[in-house]
């Protein structure tokens, strides 16, 4: 798989099948779900972007570095706290994301794996983190799901329905950040990504 954003739902069934390689040398892509996670807020659909500092030649997610000229951490904290203080489990779940945001990060591979670690943690899943060490075309064993990626797949994968906090306004919003999940769903968020 490829680190993602606060990755949606759909990656975390994947994830929790097996042991996960996270590919970092795969080129990166505008428009994917590398540095953009979609959340739900009280208006709907939000889609949050970590801006990359972009080049005229082609690079690598492992070398994809964060444009920090704005406060980008604090905005995207804040939509947060906003769209989810009012779930049923967020407040036990916030301080450890909180420090997240308040640290500098350079490069985009640095908060998605930290971020992945912090999942993990929550989801009490025990396991390694294990990024490969060159760009493979394919793999022969296992599922390559790289492509998921890709933000057009997003809307492919269809969750088993939970309450979210908006779903009076709002209706049910298929396949948000794994946050979603966790914040509305705490602990039983295990069994519904099995």
């Amino acid at each position: 798989m490829t680190p993602s954003y606060l990755a949606p739902i759909s990656h975390w069934v994947q994830i929790i099948k097996g042991k996960t390689i996270w590919d970092q040398h795969q080129n990166f892509n505008k428009q994917t779900l590398r540095n953009r996670v979609l959340i739900h807020s009280s208006n709907g659909l939000l889609k949050l972007t970590i801006p990359i500092k972009h080049s005229k030649k082609k690079f690598i997610l492992k070398e994809a570095l964060i444009e920090n000229d704005y406060n980008w951490q604090h905005n995207h904290w804040k939509s947060i706290e906003t769209a989810y203080r009012s779930s049923p489990f967020f407040m036990y779940y916030e301080d450890s994301l909180k420090e997240i945001y308040n640290k500098d990060y350079e490069k985009l591979i640095d908060i998605n794996i930290d971020l992945t670690k912090l999942i993990y943690e929550w989801l009490e899943i025990k396991t390694d983190i294990f990024l490969t060490d060159e760009y493979k075309k394919t793999y022969k064993k296992g599922n390559d799901l790289r492509f998921l990626t890709e933000s057009k797949t997003q809307g492919n994968y269809k969750i088993k329905k939970y309450i979210q906090v908006f779903s009076n306004k709002n209706g049910f919003i298929n396949n948000l950040s794994i946050i979603d999940l966790i914040f509305n769903e705490g602990p039983n968020s295990i069994n519904l990504l099995k």
